[in-house]
């Protein structure tokens, strides 16, 4: 593998060798991160070129329709950002070597908390409506509050018409592997002060293929709605947005051998992909909706509150004999009779779900903007957050629980000759209270911290810029985490809480240096993350109902790392290319790795632009063995994948219609990534997979 990257990274500097630099800094790059507009995850909504904090943005519209068909891909090419995945329906955000609720994700302004149940759940949004993805990189408490540790992404939905007009867009894709359909249809319109915005989209997709075969029970069914109402004037701006999302998922649980005998025409029909014996599934419900108010005064300044609501559904169903626990309970209750093959309604499953749960949050932020001077800036605000978790079903993987946050913030920015400050500071307080069944006993938790951050942006002459930020964060012990006691399905493990883990306080400095050429954008992060108290599974070497027992314990640890990144063109017009190497380390300070670490990856793209209405992609993802692993994981080996893809444009009646197509894993490589949750089960990921879609727009 270091072969490779001495290949490529030679052939990048023969293709720049006779470039010609500027001294004058320019967007004028093709890079798949942009270095355009404001950034909103941040407290000053300034560029990405003056945000003293350093931040990644991508933009869908800018990526094409194929890269923005899921977030995993639309920031595939961000360093520092991975996804642990189950199949191709689940995929949950890492960042820098963090993940769960140590990453906070914001969507339509307000935290998204679809998460919080475990390492199985992943994000559930649909990319269809969705205008841009910010990526903070590290602890963001200070303005986020808990869990904030690791990092945040930024979801922003797409914007409303500047102009008064009406829009209508219509797109699907078909991928072949898992004979999987993602369609889309839009509509956006503006009537003077007025907006208005409406998008239906469905994910249907069967079993996915390996080197192996049919992987059964990994299918996914979504149905997603979103819905928004816009009213701006002169100091007033309104924005109430709602996103409902269905979504059924299967849950393959056993290891998966030999599929010989697979018939060739899944492709067609994927109605017997999983065979009944097997199906577990869950079926989970999103409700959310924003109300977001800015109201400007006189003075300069600006009020802006926020109010949010979601309403998070889940239900598990299917068989759990295997566990030891329901061996009589559920036998009458999971008929292969009741069962219809093509997986069209799960409703109609005989029995209650195993697991029933609903999460209820509701939150108030709030920031007040002191009027700007020329050299100073001026923040401050705070949020409030009520959440409840209730348990319908009859098992229980946490407890009946309120929470309480409450918090508030002041940051400062000061701007001087070619150097600016920042400064934060926060308080917060969390309450929970739960109910544990298992012993009919009640338990109150109260939880406090002070966080703080400080960073610096200098700009090196007029086209390098040098950052270097330190900030404080902290995370609050989760349900599962403190209360914990029995089968964790999803995982394969008997986990038990500990209600006397203390707050995990994390400590990161980053070093940043970013160059601009005319040609080329070079950037170089170093970062090192020490936390006090992380929490982990350890294993106990025991078991119960035949599960192995894993308790959660603390520790110290430490995250370092190492990302850089070259984009640019070439000196033939019509090539240019993006590529990056992510190094990353994590420990226990008692001995030990961390789980979950990204081995070093190499990651490399070419865009081959011939004409106006042609775009072709090449793309290489190289990556290292992984043999630093935890006590319950399993080592990885290396591997590289092939993709290739491409896009045309055509008019029709005088509007756009785009025609893409993609080979993924061109090569059909079998290989297991470090961050599957089906590794442990021998199952391989993806195999080869052919993507055609269009997207038509008037």
């Amino acid at each position: 593998m270091k072969n490779i990257y001495k290949i490529v990274l030679g052939l990048i500097l023969i293709l720049n060798f006779n470039q010609t630099n500027s001294q004058e800094a320019t967007n004028d790059t093709i890079v798949p991160v942009s270095l355009e507009g404001v950034v909103v995850s941040t407290p000053f909504n300034e560029s990405l070129e003056n945000n003293v904090i350093s931040v990644d943005k991508v933009n869908l519209g800018d990526l094409g329709f194929l890269k923005s068909q899921s977030i995993p891909k639309a920031l595939y090419n961000v360093p520092g950002v991975s996804f642990i995945t189950t199949g191709p329906g689940i995929q949950k955000p890492v960042i820098r070597g963090l993940s769960g609720n140590r990453v906070v994700t914001v969507y339509q302004g307000i935290r998204f908390e679809n998460m919080q149940w475990g390492d199985e759940h992943g994000l559930e949004i649909h990319t269809s409506g969705i205008s841009s993805i910010e990526v903070i990189k590290g602890p963001m408490s200070v303005l986020y509050g808990s869990d904030a540790i690791g990092g945040v992404l930024y979801i922003s939905p797409e914007s409303y018409l500047s102009e008064n007009g009406l829009k209508v867009d219509i797109e699907s894709l078909y991928n072949s592997n898992y004979s999987g359909i993602n369609s889309s249809v839009g509509l956006n319109t503006k009537i003077n002060k007025f907006s208005l915005l409406a998008r239906a989209s469905i994910i249907d997709a069967g079993d996915y293929e390996n080197a192996d075969g049919v992987v059964e029970n990994t299918w996914t069914e979504m149905t997603d709605f979103k819905f928004g109402v816009g009213f701006n004037t002169d100091n007033f701006e309104s924005d109430l947005r709602f996103n409902y999302t269905a979504t059924n998922l299967g849950i393959p649980h056993e290891e998966h051998g030999d599929h010989d005998d697979h018939d060739d025409d899944h492709d067609d029909d994927h109605d017997d992909d999983h065979e009944e014996e097997e199906e577990s599934y869950q079926e989970l419900e999103n409700t959310i909706i924003s109300w977001k108010n800015s109201l400007k005064f006189d003075n300069k300044s600006e009020l802006q509150v926020t109010l949010g609501l979601s309403d998070n559904l889940r239900k598990e169903f299917g068989h759990h004999e295997e566990h030891g626990d329901h061996d009589d309970d559920h036998d009458d209750d999971h008929d292969d009779d009741d069962h219809d093959d093509d997986h069209d309604d799960h409703d109609d499953h005989e029995g209650e779900a195993h697991i029933d749960m609903q999460l209820q949050t509701t939150s108030l932020d709030f920031k007040y903007i002191f009027p700007k001077t020329d050299k100073f800036e001026f923040i401050l605000g705070g949020s409030i957050l009520n959440q409840e978790n209730s348990n319908f079903g009859e098992e229980e993987l946490i407890p009946d629980a309120e929470k309480q946050d409450l918090g508030f913030y002041g940051i400062s920015h000061v701007h001087l000759e070619n150097l600016d400050l920042m400064v934060g500071f926060r308080g917060d307080q969390r309450d929970i209270h739960a109910h544990d069944h298992h012993t009919n006993s009640d338990f109150d938790k109260s939880y406090s911290s002070f966080t703080a951050s400080f960073g610096l942006k200098k700009n090196l002459g007029t086209s390098s810029v040098l950052r270097l930020n330190y900030a404080s964060g902290y995370r609050a012990p989760n349900l599962s985490e403190l209360f914990a006691d029995g089968v964790h399905h999803g995982t394969a493990r008997y986990e038990i809480g500990n209600d006397r883990l203390s707050v995990e306080k994390t400590n990161q400095i980053d070093l940043s240096l970013q160059t601009y050429s005319e040609k080329t954008t070079f950037g170089v992060d170093i970062f090192y993350n020490f936390c006090n108290n992380h929490i982990f599974l350890n294993p106990t070497g025991s078991s119960i109902d035949d599960m192995p027992v894993y308790n959660y314990s603390q520790a110290d640890s430490n995250i370092a790392g190492l990302e850089v990144a070259l984009s640019g063109k070439t000196n033939l017009d019509w090539l240019t290319y993006n590529t990056s190497i992510e190094y990353l380390s994590g420990k226990l300070e008692e001995g030990g790795y961390l789980p979950l670490i990204s081995p070093l990856t190499f990651k490399l793209d070419f865009d081959l632009d011939f004409s106006e209405a042609g775009l072709y992609e090449i793309g290489l993802l190289s990556k290292a063995n992984q043999n630093d692993v935890s006590d319950f994981e399993t080592p990885t080996e290396s591997y590289s994948l092939i993709d290739i893809s491409g896009s045309y444009m055509l008019n029709m009646a005088n509007n756009d219609l785009n025609l893409f197509w993609s080979v993924s894993n061109l090569f059909d490589k079998e290989y297991v990534d470090h961050l599957s949750r089906l590794k442990n089960l021998n199952i391989h990921d993806m195999g080869r997979n052919i993507s055609v879609g269009l997207k038509y727009s008037f």
